[in-house]
Parts: structure tokens; sequence; C-alpha cells
């Protein structure tokens, strides 16, 4: 895994049939390498990781935001009401479409 993120999660192969065509190298940033407890509607409380929004490169920005419109289309809500609210909480991913995280060297004090 290349060190294209502080903290980025890499998708497995259930992660990439799924955002495969917003995040095509299957990297993406998140907040911490340890997952947390997430409630998310229709799977209850889960296992996720925060997506790092601000760190998204321009490519996977626009992944980000066809993530949104997919997100919007299910639950009837505006997607930016979804981007102001990803953005103030974090994007969940589920824990179980990722296959490992990645903490960039230079980011680890020793």
């Amino acid at each position: 895994m290349t060190c294209k993120y502080p903290v980025g999660a890499r998708l497995n192969e259930k992660g990439m049939k799924i955002y495969g065509d917003s995040f095509p190298d299957g990297l993406i940033p998140v907040l911490s390498p340890f997952p947390i407890t997430g409630l998310i509607e229709g799977l209850g409380e889960t296992k996720i990781y925060e997506i790092n929004i601000p760190l998204l490169v321009r490519r996977d920005q626009e992944g980000y935001h066809k993530s949104l419109k997919i997100l919007s289309d299910r639950f009837k809500v505006p997607v930016e009401v979804l981007d102001s609210e990803c953005r103030k909480n974090g994007m969940p991913l589920r824990a179980e479409l990722v296959s490992g995280v990645r903490i960039d060297p230079r980011f680890v004090i020793p």
C-alpha cells in the first residue's frame, strides 16, 4: 500500500465491488487506523472507519460525490444535506469492506 494519505484504508474485494467505481485505487483516507462502533441505518451498530473527507484527492472527491448521490437517492435526502453532515460528522466506511489500514511512517512518533 502506498503512502498516499497519513492514514489510509485499503478496500477488500467486497469493498471494491461496492466502491471501486468511486475509488478505483481502493485506497481511502480515514481519521484513525482503528475502527469505531457506529450506527448505520438498516444495519444497527457496526464497526466503521470514518473517511477523512478533506484529504480526498480530486479524483476521489468525484467518487465521494458519486457515493453521496447514491445515498441521496436511497434515503431521499438532498446531496447538500448529506455533504454537510458528512463533513461535520465524518462519512462511515464499514470495517467489513476494508482489508487493512496503513499509517504513513512519517506520521508516527518514535
